[in-house]
């Protein structure tokens, strides 16, 4: 439930950055799902994050977030197998409800 998570990191970021936006973290081949570092995580095809200037945001970073340079090698397995493309939050997932509701 990364999507809704990131809408509501996004309306927090964007006030105090105009260059906040969505990313989605995917396979960068034709992989079936993505891994974490969490060793709880369950599979995932793909995640959304916020990023800021200087950081990501997301549930694996919490609320301080991470510098966005080293990001992919602190929180995911195989960072060099995977791509993040920019995406409006508002259009990931539109079928998951959002937190608040």
């Amino acid at each position: 439930m990364c999507a809704p998570l990131a809408r509501v990191v996004f309306e927090v970021a964007k006030p105090r950055d105009a260059a906040a936006t969505g990313l989605q973290v995917r396979p960068r081949s034709p992989a079936r799902y993505i891994l974490t570092k969490h060793p709880m995580a369950p599979v995932w095809y793909s995640h959304t994050l916020v990023r800021t200037q200087a950081h990501h945001v997301d549930a694996l970073t919490g609320v301080e977030g991470c510098i966005a340079g080293t990001y992919f090698d602190l929180y995911w397995r195989h960072p060099e197998a995977l791509e993040a493309i920019e995406v409006n939050v508002a259009d990931v997932d539109t079928g998951v409800q959002n937190v608040d509701e």
